[in-house]
């Protein structure tokens, strides 16, 4: 059986240049082209609404450079969802402190291949274990084994 594709929303500023800072390095990606790459100013999306593609992702990718009110609404919502989000933040730049209290680790980057390094990284982290039920999403944790002589593999399941 195929593994689902992890549908990634990437979360940024309107003061970047979000096509060459993010969306190119994640579709030059080979790992990354299996996976459904939500960019919210792409052709198809920029006329959707954020909660609505944040809800049908799985995990969240939010560049926390140079933030704006748009940047802080979408990673508010996305954190409520309680979906895994990957912070990260150019270097040369920083990120505004208050985003500690709200996320766990900001990670670096310095150019566009530590950039991809890091959100293929964290996709594979969650490749095969993020299934999608019509809006809900689960994550298997591990595999329980039955002590009986038939030896069940059953998947244990968090829902979130």
């Amino acid at each position: 059986m195929e593994k689902p594709k992890l549908r990634i929303y990437f979360i940024h500023s309107g003061n970047i240049n979000a096509n060459e800072n993010i969306y190119l390095p994640c579709l030059r990606s080979e790992q990354l082209s299996h996976d459904e790459l939500i960019f919210p100013l792409s052709k198809n999306n920029k006329d959707k609404y954020f909660k609505d593609m944040i809800d049908r992702s799985n995990v969240c990718v939010v560049d926390l450079t140079d933030p704006d009110m748009g940047l802080n609404m979408e990673l508010k919502y996305a954190i409520t969802t309680r979906k895994p989000v990957l912070a990260l933040a150019m270097k040369e730049k920083g990120y505004d402190a208050k985003y500690d209290k709200l996320l766990k680790n900001v990670i670096g980057y310095s150019n566009e291949a530590e950039f991809r390094y890091f959100v293929e990284t964290f996709a594979k982290n969650y490749e095969g274990k993020v299934i999608n039920n019509d809006g809900e999403n689960t994550v298997i944790l591990g595999l329980l084994r039955d002590n009986s002589e038939d030896a069940i593999w059953h998947n244990s399941v968090l829902f979130i």
